[in-house]
């Protein structure tokens, strides 16, 4: 080749390597809620928005420090509850005036609404006028003036009475705060069946952040979504796309299960029996399928040691019904601290199961024991429990300090 042409190819060759010189923007989202705060503020709309928006809330979620503040509470409440109420009596065809698939708005048309006591201040009390325009409210209230009141109950024991057995409940979640950003969680509650008495938790459970731009002034929303999904089950909250077809991520199932162990603390701890309505709570399962399954099962394992008794039990159980190790005293625990009937029964088969496939050779003393007890064979032992066939089928065991001891599952 004469070295002209040389030239020229590798002139050519070197020309076509260049790169080319548009630009690409690499964004990456900020550490802090007040970083992740301002692109949400920003964007308006578009992936990053929507990727700052779940990472603000995750962050609150998992860090933010709990304001005690009843003033604080109460301002946020207020200003929460005037805006559902206003979504309620708006001209969408979202809200049913009775109870179907669909949120419900007939608290704009029934008696007192009680919150739940604890975080807003005993002296909570507020009306809420509005008109309501739904396009499936009974006609008799259409454009008719509608003054709810709202004031907070005397005890728990008067919540859930109240909602039980005469009209409806709201509940706030701890708020949380982190660089000027609230997290607000609200929930509304109706009478969901008389037998068992129970309530209906009214579904989205309501989501906002705000913030107050001086002390004492208003506070402003960063993000609030109305409803947006007539049917409750293609939306479990108001953070949550209304759309079914839009894919679920991690961040959103983390959230949802949040909101999933805050229902936990709403099932009357007195009551025996679980309505039908409450039977999704204690399953921990959500939207697209399990929210928790095996590849994060670890999100709930540090919960296995909380206060609250039922939260424990549903989490030990979901553990053990995914095939994690759990321990004989931590099923020996939702036996004899949960009332609830079907909570109990899951607990036994737990029991049953590794009992039928972990059975140890019962010591001579364990087995004189249990059969002096009631057990009168087909002694299995399970570190700390025991099981044997007594005059009426199966009775169980545990072995504590003082050695074995019958269960009695609490009633």
């Amino acid at each position: 080749m004469r070295p002209f042409a040389l030239f020229c190819l590798l002139a050519a060759s070197a020309a076509g390597a260049r790169p080319k010189s548009s630009f690409i923007e690499i964004k990456s989202l900020p550490s802090t809620v007040k970083g992740l705060a301002a692109v949400v503020e920003r964007e308006k709309t578009g992936d990053f928005r929507t990727q700052a928006l779940w990472a603000m809330e995750a962050k609150l979620r998992e860090a933010g420090a709990e304001v005690n503040d009843p003033d604080v509470v109460d301002a946020l409440l207020d200003e929460t509850l005037r805006r559902v109420f206003d979504d309620m009596a708006a001209a969408t065809d979202i809200y049913a005036w009775e109870g179907d698939d669909a949120p419900r708005g007939d608290v704009l048309i029934r008696g007192t609404t009680l919150v739940f006591p604890g975080r807003a201040s005993t002296g909570f009390s507020k009306s809420y006028t509005v008109r309501p325009q739904g396009k499936r409210i009974d006609r008799g209230y259409l454009n008719a003036e509608c003054t709810v009141k709202v004031q907070v109950a005397r005890s728990p024991a008067e919540w859930f009475l109240h909602v039980e057995t005469k009209g409806w409940g709201v509940a706030i979640d701890p708020v949380l705060a982190s660089d000027g950003v609230h997290r607000v969680v609200v929930r509304l509650f109706s009478k969901g069946g008389t037998v068992p008495p129970s309530i209906r938790h009214e579904r989205p459970v309501w989501v906002g952040f705000f913030r107050q731009e001086a002390t004492g002034g208003p506070w402003n929303p960063l993000v609030f979504n109305p409803a947006g999904a007539k049917l409750a089950r293609e939306q479990e909250t108001t953070l949550l796309p209304p759309d079914p077809k839009v894919k679920v991520t991690d961040a959103m199932r983390q959230h949802v299960l949040a909101v999933r162990l805050g229902d936990l603390a709403f099932i009357n701890p007195a009551r025996a029996a679980l309505h039908e309505s409450e039977l999704r709570w204690t399953s921990l399962n959500g939207l697209s399928g399990p929210v928790v399954d095996e590849r994060t099962s670890r999100w709930i394992d540090p919960l296995r040691t909380v206060d609250d008794a039922l939260t424990r039990a549903v989490v030990v159980l979901r553990l053990a019904s995914l095939g994690v190790e759990v321990t004989p005293d931590e099923l020996f625990d939702v036996l004899v601290s949960v009332k609830q009937a079907r909570v109990q029964a899951e607990a036994l088969l737990a029991i049953n199961k590794r009992l039928d496939a972990s059975a140890e050779t019962p010591t001579d003393d364990d087995l004189a024991r249990l059969t002096a007890l009631g057990g009168v064979s087909d002694v299995k032992v399970w570190r700390s429990l025991g099981r044997a066939k007594g005059g009426q089928g199966f009775k169980y065991f545990h072995k504590g300090g003082g050695g074995w001891e019958p269960i009695v599952p609490k009633k």
